[in-house]
């Protein structure tokens, strides 16, 4: 039989019950009963009004996403728990939760200095929380000072990390310095290098692949008085024998290029961990390398099904590998898993994209934008679907956004440059692409724009040199850059070099008209009639509507009917 209401409770009973509360709260909040343990803890705080029990119901509405609740309690208690930063901690995150990051700010500034945080660890959570804040306000010199302050303070504090390395918000040479002076335990020195993982897989080809913390003399591109012409197209099926290596282990499910950066400097376990293999895929997909980037992010999401660091590169694959069924599952799948991530309406704008409804892919990338303002692939392409609409000005202002808010990267650079050439502004476009160079002096594609930049100012012996020297960066064969070869080396005359251009772009792609075309000019201009004719007809029977094959086909053949025909009796 229980104690009688009306008894006097005294001070020994009082300190039975709240013993017996705690235990029954630490047990609710071991098994995620939430609600349970606020209905308890809101009856030890009214019972025992101690910083511990205070912390303890704050803790349980805010894992319960009461965030008003805890700052209500932190409000009202406040002459108890100002001294304590775990409660500051708790009232901050409940302030961005609920966004009201002007007021969070304020807390920030008035309430952590981080001199006076006794936990170096605990000084570092409240510098994160201030780049955060200043991220979302998009104050973003602000917020990398702060993340680097975190790094300082705590060199373990991932978040901080993962927005300083590896996402192009700071340049090569930073983040180089970021990594080299953590200050790690000699036995966490395997951290250092799945960082510096990721960093080589964002800057592939600018740092040394076999330590991404060295310097690496980046390969000289051809100078104005550069002259190459003689010297042929690069032989790039006999160097993509290491690109078919990796997509045979790759589809045979073996660790490839397992002597290669981080794996020798990693733990035997973690050589098959999500986080390595993402990096290893990004390399392979800045590298060009799009197949063995699919197989390994796609080994990744088959142990993790949503792991949203290897997403966005699995997706970037899918879309140059032109798997639109399967982009389309992806995305019905992560919109219904995850309907506040960026990534799950990013996808679901790329498989539009891929269909050419570029105005439904628009309002997809639009929202995932919206869901997230620095998730840089959904820039990219943002830009990307206005410019396949012939909207320069409105994809110039998201490449514009990207190259803000990733100073580090390259490609809003190089994509502002590419859009400038199809606009026929050469000079803003040599400009922009020399940033691009700048930044990533080993990205074959930037070489080919600028190639190109040279050919429309009839500069093509440079032109030539230029795409040349993308062709000699490329690890794979590209037919863009060898149709591009083509039609300099045609403007310079030398035609067996064009047609070997032309043919190697052919066996890339058989059905591009265009090429097919730029085969039968240089056959025509040659003087060989019959093939001229032949190429001219394949490339009709591909685009019947191509005016230059047309004409050009019924001018050899007027030609070849003028010749006159030799007769043996």
């Amino acid at each position: 039989m229980g104690l009688a209401y009306d008894q006097d409770y005294g001070q020994a009973t009082i300190d039975s019950i709240c013993g017996r509360l705690r235990k029954l709260i630490q047990d609710s909040f071991q098994k995620h009963l939430y609600t349970t343990a606020i209905f308890y803890a809101d009856k030890l705080v009214s019972l025992n009004r101690e910083v511990e029990d205070l912390y303890t119901l704050a803790e349980c509405y805010f894992k319960n996403r009461d965030y008003r609740r805890v700052l209500h309690l932190l409000k009202k208690y406040r002459d108890i728990t100002n001294g304590d930063e775990r409660l500051k901690l708790l009232q901050a995150q409940s302030l961005m939760e609920v966004k009201e990051w002007e007021e969070c700010l304020r807390y920030l500034e008035e309430n952590t200095l981080l001199d006076d945080c006794s936990d170096g660890r605990m000084a570092s959570v409240f510098a994160l929380m201030r780049g955060k804040v200043y991220e979302v306000q998009e104050n973003l010199d602000s917020a990398l000072v702060w993340y680097q302050k975190a790094v300082q303070l705590d060199p373990y504090c991932h978040e901080a990390l993962d927005r300083l390395v590896g996402n192009c918000t700071l340049t090569l040479e930073k983040e180089v310095q970021l990594l080299s002076s953590l200050r790690l335990h000699e036995e966490d020195e395997w951290l250092r290098h799945l960082y510096a993982a990721k960093l080589a897989a964002s800057r592939s080809g600018a740092v040394n692949a076999q330590n991404p913390l060295e310097a690496f003399p980046p390969e000289q591109a051809p100078s104005d008085g550069a002259n190459v012409l003689l010297a042929g197209v690069p032989d790039l099926v006999k160097r993509s024998s290491g690109r078919e290596r990796r997509l045979r282990q790759a589809s045979s499910g073996e660790l490839f290029a397992a002597n290669e950066y981080p794996f020798p400097q990693l733990p035997p376990a973690l050589r098959h961990n999500g986080d390595t293999l993402a990096a290893q895929s990004t390399r392979f997909f800045y590298e060009g390398d799009y197949e063995s980037c699919y197989l390994i992010s796609k080994r990744v999401l088959e142990e993790d099904p949503y792991h949203l660091a290897t997403l966005p590169v699995h997706i970037a694959s899918l879309v140059m590998l032109d798997m639109k069924n399967v982009v389309f599952y992806v995305a019905h799948q992560l919109v219904n898993a995850y309907p506040q991530a960026a990534v799950a309406w990013f996808t679901a704008g790329c498989y539009y994209y891929l269909i050419k409804k570029y105005e439904h892919a628009r309002r997809f990338f639009n929202k995932a934008l919206t869901l997230d303002h620095n998730f840089a692939p959904a820039w990219i392409a943002y830009g990307h679907a206005f410019a396949y609409h012939d909207e320069s000005d409105q994809a110039l202002a998201a490449y514009r956004t990207a190259s803000r808010r990733f100073p580090g990267s390259h490609l809003p650079w190089l994509f502002i440059g590419a859009e400038y050439v199809r606009t026929n502004s050469l000079q803003l476009a040599e400009q922009c692409l020399a940033y691009a160079r700048n930044l990533m002096p080993t990205d074959p594609n930037v070489y080919n724009e600028i190639g190109v930049v040279h050919f429309h100012k009839k500069n093509y012996g440079m032109a030539c040199d230029l795409l040349q020297h993308a062709l000699h960066l490329s690890n794979a064969p590209h037919e863009t850059f060898c149709s591009n070869l083509g039609h300099a080396f045609l403007k310079c005359k030398v035609y067996n070099r064009a047609l070997d251009a032309f043919q190697q772009a052919n066996q890339l792609n058989p059905r591009n008209a265009s090429v097919l075309s730029g085969i039968a000019f240089t056959y025509h201009l040659q003087g060989n009639l019959g093939e001229a004719i032949e190429y001219y007809h394949r490339a009709l029977s591909l685009q019947r509507g191509d005016a230059f094959a047309s004409d050009m086909l019924n001018f050899a053949v007027s030609e070849a009917a003028d010749l006159p025909v030799h007769m043996e009796f």
